[in-house]
């Protein structure tokens, strides 16, 4: 009785401790990796528009254009770097995280390449800037698409470990009130007593720790759940509205720098567009992400991005329409700021990308604080548990030996 009572400490505190080390790599490792990936996403993307819109300026490239464009690969290149050090197991993350590695230098090459050539007005600046971006499109982002998402699988799979019921310990914990039944009953039949007090103790210490190990779980299984439901899985709604936001945006730029050519960029960027709230054909994901936010803070903060978006499409279209009727003049006006008519535009598309990302830049960070309480909240259940489990295990054993050793005491 004493081996089993100890066993069962032994099984409460490693699945206890288990699950509070599973718990923590949620918070403190998974979690933040995630957001890394999704982050060099933005970065990677927010430089090739950034790329595409300082090449339409042309001689006129501002310094905003330059220093954002470095600040992203910058941004970009350091986090491959913490990326690569921290996703040692994880093969599929190490592996875009070369290609993006390889790909990277060849990147920035040629968008160096076609800022020179356009600053001397040389058509072969469109040609290196169109390569640049479908490298950026067919190889870069698709590569930082998928670390994201085996960040994200891996950061589900960690959960699961932490919110598996400790299905040994219970048995064990049952075994052991079986055994101490068992004894007692035997106790009883031999002494004609019906308490042991030893027993009863024994008894008393290993339910307590079954109760205190089911609440303790159960607890932090429900504040787990709540970190997805209303944390995680909204920040990755958010993240590919985020996404499809910044293709949308190269898109409509790289439409411009194809000059006539640049059907296939607008489809595109429909494509995307749509994605964020066409209700017939998109994903939705602007209204599923409102549904999604924890609180009234965070479905506000949505809402304003949503409505930034709406005014997005709406000064998109009407760059799309004097583009289509060969006023190129206007639609650069509209999409990135100049004059048209000889009225200085103000009201640009990039303005409005520009504060819809803000947004929902902002929306993220506010759910990324929800999941993080919610997280804390899971491991914070599970404290003490370890220790004081085990020490009431031991109190058990304890009281099993006082209990038997006495009624065998008294034949001899």
């Amino acid at each position: 009785m004493t081996l089993v009572t100890v066993l069962f400490g032994v099984l409460l505190a490693t699945a206890v401790y288990e699950r509070q080390t599973a718990a923590r790599n949620v918070a403190e490792q998974s979690a933040p990796l995630s957001a890394d990936a999704a982050e060099i996403y933005r970065s990677l993307a927010d430089a090739d528009a950034t790329a595409a819109a300082g090449f339409l300026r042309g001689s006129k490239e501002s310094h905003a254009d330059r220093v954002a464009y470095e600040a992203n690969i910058r941004t970009a290149s350091r986090l491959l770097a913490k990326a690569a050090a921290r996703t040692g197991d994880s093969f599929a993350a190490q592996r875009q995280i070369t290609i993006l590695n390889n790909e990277l230098p060849g990147y920035t090459g040629l968008v160096e390449a076609a800022r020179s050539a356009n600053r001397e007005n040389k058509p072969v600046g469109n040609s290196y800037l169109r390569y640049a971006s479908e490298q950026m499109r067919s190889t870069m982002l698709p590569a930082a698409e998928d670390m994201y998402h085996a960040e994200t699988r891996r950061m589900a799979a960690i959960r699961a470990d932490a919110t598996e019921p400790p299905w040994a310990a219970y048995g064990a914990g049952l075994l052991v009130l079986a055994v101490i039944g068992f004894y007692s009953y035997r106790l009883y039949v031999a002494t004609n007593r019906i308490l042991n007090l030893g027993l009863v103790a024994a008894a008393g210490a290993v339910l307590a720790s079954l109760v205190w190990l089911t609440a303790g779980h159960a607890t932090a299984r429900s504040s787990l759940a709540d970190s997805d439901a209303h944390g995680s899985a909204s920040v990755q709604l958010l993240t590919q509205s985020r996404i499809a936001g910044l293709k949308a945006r190269g898109n409509e730029n790289m439409a411009l720098v194809a000059r006539g050519e640049g059907a296939a960029y607008s489809q595109e960027f429909d494509y995307w567009a749509g994605a964020m709230d066409d209700k017939d054909k998109g994903q939705r994901l602007m209204q599923r992400s409102e549904g999604q936010a924890e609180d009234e803070a965070g479905r506000k903060l949505v809402a304003d991005a949503w409505a930034e978006l709406k005014d997005w499409k709406q000064l998109h279209n009407q760059a799309r329409k004097q583009d289509d009727r060969g006023d190129y003049d206007a639609a650069l006006a509209h999409t990135i700021g100049g004059k048209a008519d000889g009225e200085t535009v103000t009201d640009t598309t990039e303005r409005s990308f520009a504060a819809m990302d803000r947004k929902l830049a902002a929306a993220v960070e506010h759910e990324q604080e929800q999941f993080q309480e919610q997280a804390e909240s899971g491991r914070g259940a599970l404290t003490g548990l370890p220790v004081g489990g085990a020490v009431l295990c031991l109190l058990g054993a304890a009281g099993a030996v006082l209990g038997i050793g006495k009624r065998l005491s008294e034949y001899r």
